[in-house]
This record gives structure tokens, C-alpha cells and sequence, in this order.
């Protein structure tokens, strides 16, 4: 496997991501987060329609840098790397906000799908772009 495919893979993975989270956001964080039990205050639901929002945009984000990383599958090889090694980065970058949300108190415990899918996608990009 060379770069270029190395880019595909990643954003074939960020852009379906990204669909997934704009299909149905508020089943998207249930299936994450877990549902919320009860009948539902105003309040509850303003919140809980406004984590739906902000999951959207971030899928925007996921779909706009998995575009980006397919776009620039035919760049040279230097230049791949440079993209694949800067990816890498700001993937680990993420991990540790989401991590970080756990130990500022903003969850409950960590959400581990997104640290797996995550260190994968760093381990693709560090492993083809450093190679």
C-alpha cells in the first residue's frame, strides 16, 4: 500500500463517519452516550437538540478533512506524507480532547469508539507517512 491509498482509506473512514453522524445525530449520541431515560424536560430537550447540533458540525468537520484526504491522494510522495504525518497529529490531538473531557469532568467515563477508530487512523497515517 502506498500513500495515495493510505489517504483514501483515512478518508473514506472520516467521510462515512461524517454521513453517519448527519443521518441521525440524536441516535448517533444515544448509541455513543447512551439514551436518556424518562420523559424529557424542556430543558433536557433544548440540551439534547443542541449536542445534535454541534454533532452535525463536527460530521461536516469529519466529511470536509476525509474530502480533503481523497482529493490529495495523487499528491507526491513527499508531500503525502507531510499530510499523512500532519493528520496523524491532529488525530492524536483529538484523542487527547476526548480524553480530556473525561478528566475535566464533562462525561462520566471515556467514549471509547472514537479513541479505537482514532488510533487506528494515526497508526495508518504515522505508518505511511513516516515510512
Amino acid at each position: 500500500m502506498d500513500e495515495g491509498t493510505a489517504l483514501l482509506i483515512v478518508g473514506g473512514i472520516l467521510s462515512f463517519m461524517g454521513v453517519l453522524m448527519n443521518i441521525n445525530p440524536i441516535k448517533f449520541d444515544e448509541d455513543l452516550m447512551g439514551a436518556l431515560e424518562g420523559e424529557l424536560t424542556d430543558r433536557e430537550n433544548m440540551l439534547r437538540n443542541f449536542g445534535a447540533q454541534l454533532r452535525t458540525v463536527i460530521g461536516a468537520f469529519a466529511i470536509t478533512i476525509g474530502i480533503i484526504a481523497i482529493y490529495n491522494r495523487d499528491l507526491a510522495e513527499s508531500d503525502a506524507e507531510n499530510l499523512l504525518v500532519s493528520m496523524g497529529v491532529g488525530f492524536v490531538l483529538l484523542m487527547g480532547v476526548i480524553a480530556g473531557g473525561y478528566y475535566r469532568g464533562f462525561v462520566d467515563r471515556l467514549v471509547i469508539p472514537p479513541l479505537v477508530i482514532f488510533t487506528v487512523l494515526s497508526g495508518i497515517c504515522f505508518y505511511f507517512g513516516l515510512m
